[in-house]
């Protein structure tokens, strides 16, 4: 089955069985094969998808991909795809019980490339995903695990883990931060996995912006001591304590931490206000800048511009990056501590 997806992408699948997934992507590739248009296979790395449980029937790939940014990071980054919805409460160990294939061509026709999609469900133990994962994915290549639910309700699995060189997931989508956290102390304990928060990817303007009011790069630390507040939006609370984590990261274990209120003002997602040796500095960041006004300086506030990112541009940049972000593991290292959850060294 052909679909159409955009002015220059469309995909071509069909339903499978866990046993002839290789096979069936293969006669796809056939099919394409036939056409006059050359087609470059084009696979960077393995992204394998984890999904909630959906309410459709099958696994026709068009739904197992729904609701999610998958097609254009893939377009940004192409990667051997794996979508994996896992029915959990399952003790009994089993294979998928349903499967699809597809693959997507990208590009103008002059230069056409294409990458392959693998959509799976599965309800059985946790014990048996390991073997259903490695199957699908090529060893020659990095794995990333997009981890789709709340980590607050659903921790990532063991089996996910273990095969991943990253782990992705969004924290703004948190429901219980104090749960979020403790889904990762693990994680940042063991040094198992590098984390690529989406949402701490929102502060990097902010902390960009300090550096440039200071003339350099502002560490964590250079704001130790300091009297801080931190006012978010009410559904940013994630982020601020992300704020709040990376300035806790540079201070002695028991230092105080900065006080979070959910009263921004209207148009900012979220305030820091410092307060040292006298100085006062107010950061704002809203969804299209940061400004930062010092309140012994005469001059105008700085405002800094902030490039517009979508979920997919975020996501498919952290897969080109592939690399341990030192002070995202150490303000949540911090957090973990600051909450008293198990699992931080």
């Amino acid at each position: 089955m052909a679909s159409t997806l955009g002015d220059t992408a469309t995909r071509t699948s069909r339903p499978s069985t866990p046993e002839s997934i290789d096979a069936d992507l293969a006669e796809l590739w056939r099919e394409l094969a036939q056409r006059d248009t050359p087609i470059a296979r084009a696979v960077m790395s393995n992204l394998v998808v984890v999904r909630d449980h959906l309410d459709v029937d099958g696994a026709e790939v068009a739904a197992m991909v729904a609701g999610l940014p998958i097609d254009e990071v893939v377009a940004r980054h192409p990667s051997r795809l794996i979508v994996i919805e896992h029915q959990t409460g399952r003790q009994a160990p089993g294979a998928p019980f349903a499967a699809a294939v597809a693959i997507v061509v990208f590009g103008p026709t002059e230069a056409r490339y294409a990458v392959e999609e693998i959509v799976v469900r599965a309800a059985c133990a946790e014990t048996s995903l390991p073997s259903i994962v490695r199957r699908y994915v090529r060893g020659d290549l990095p794995t990333s695990v997009w981890w789709t639910p709340d980590l607050g309700d659903r921790p990532p699995l063991e089996a996910f883990v273990a095969i991943g060189r990253q782990l992705i997931y969004d924290s703004g989508h948190w429901r219980d931060v104090r749960a979020g956290i403790r889904a990762l102390a693990p994680l940042v304990a063991e040094h198992r996995i590098d984390l690529a928060d989406v949402n701490w990817r929102r502060l990097a303007p902010l902390r960009q912006a300090l550096g440039q009011a200071t003339s350099g790069d502002v560490p964590a630390g250079a704001f130790a001591g300091a009297e801080v507040r931190i006012a978010h939006r009410a559904e940013d609370e994630a982020l601020a304590w992300l704020l709040a984590g990376w300035l806790l990261s540079a201070q002695q274990p028991g230092a105080a931490p900065p006080e979070l209120t959910a009263s921004a003002p209207d148009d900012a997602v979220l305030t820091i206000t410092l307060r040292q040796r006298g100085r006062e500095t107010v950061v704002t960041l809203t969804n299209r800048s940061v400004v930062v006004a010092e309140s012994d300086s005469t001059a105008a506030p700085l405002l800094v511009g902030i490039p517009i990112e979508t979920e997919a541009d975020a996501i498919a940049a952290e897969l080109r990056t592939l690399s341990h972000d030192v002070a995202l593991h150490r303000s949540v290292a911090a957090l973990v501590r600051h909450f008293g959850v198990a699992g931080a060294r």
